[in-house]
């Protein structure tokens, strides 16, 4: 029986058994997290320096610095971590502010720093959706008001194109490249969600509403749907495609396991399916590890993909 007392040992480290990764590859966690704390989202920077760890609700965030050792719980009134977006240069972490005015949602959009201090105010709160995409440069963001793409830059600066945006409206895929191009890259069904893409936008995975992982390959023009899977990520090298398969019965998560898909062979292997647990929300720790939820424990584990 696994207990949250445990859940140092199953923190992003890595079995015995894969002793031949190196150094860089492994990600610590301090003996200070309350053992009692259920997560249920995991946000790793870029560089793999700082872990956010937010529950279920989106209303709590927790980051640990690699560097030091230490976590810190951030206290911003409002906090919203869905979809919140680390910057390229691991410094900043842009996330949404929610509440309710006279039974209306209202929204902000914000800047904290990876020490959890408030930074800057994106967005002031308006009852307009906002929806954070993520970052084309350190000082470059992109984000969501309605269904209009917006694009701010820190301090003034000239927008930064260092690598592509891709990003979803309604059932629509697109790809941007500077400030006046874009193209559409797939037109669905449904609505698009949960989009994520290699650093230059070659490998892009995202999901249809409807339960099912779509990939898109823009160096061989190949599109492949998976028929299964939710919420996928493209790992750093943009060779591999993690996702989740959850089941429920209409009230409540039955079961989920973790799989990827290979961009070279084409092949789903499961990475995370044990029957005891339900296995959900995968990121990528590295290029070779997927850490992922056991819900409704809240706990964190880390596997080799080796």
């Amino acid at each position: 029986m696994i207990t949250r007392q445990k859940i140092s040992q199953f923190f992003i480290i890595i079995l015995f058994q894969n002793i031949l990764f190196s150094q860089d590859d492994l990600i610590s966690i301090p003996e200070t997290l309350d053992p009692d704390q259920s997560y249920f989202s995991i946000l790793i920077s870029p560089d793999q320096s700082y872990i956010g760890l937010t529950n279920s609700n989106y209303t709590t965030l927790e980051i640990i610095n690699q560097k030091t050792s230490k976590n810190t719980n951030v206290y911003v009134p409002f906090i919203n971590t869905f979809q919140a977006k680390w910057s390229p240069d691991s410094d900043k972490l842009l996330l949404l502010r929610s509440r309710y005015d006279n039974k209306r949602r209202a929204n902000s959009l914000i800047l904290i720093n990876h020490q959890g201090d408030f930074v800057e105010t994106i967005v002031d709160f308006t009852n307009q959706n906002l929806y954070p995409l993520g970052w084309t440069g350190s000082n470059t963001l992109h984000y969501l008001s309605g269904d209009k793409l917006i694009t701010f830059s820190l301090e003034g600066s000239d927008n930064e194109w260092d690598h592509p945006l891709v990003y979803a409206i309604k059932n629509k895929l697109y790809r941007k490249i500077n400030d006046w191009d874009h193209e559409i890259l797939y037109t669905a069904e449904n609505r698009i969600l949960n989009v994520s893409s290699s650093r230059a936008g070659s490998l892009v995975a995202f999901e249809v509403y409807g339960s099912h992982v779509i990939i898109i390959d823009n160096l061989k023009a190949v599109t492949t749907d998976l028929g299964i899977g939710n919420a996928p990520k493209v790992s750093p090298n943009g060779k591999i495609v993690t996702f989740m398969a959850l089941e429920d019965d209409g009230y409540q998560i039955t079961s989920g396991d973790v799989y990827i898909w290979d961009s070279v062979s084409k092949e789903i292997k499961a990475v995370a399916h044990d029957p005891e647990f339900i296995e959900m929300n995968p990121v990528w720790s590295s290029d070779d590890l997927v850490s992922y939820i056991i819900y409704p424990e809240g706990l964190v584990k880390t596997v080799s993909i080796k």
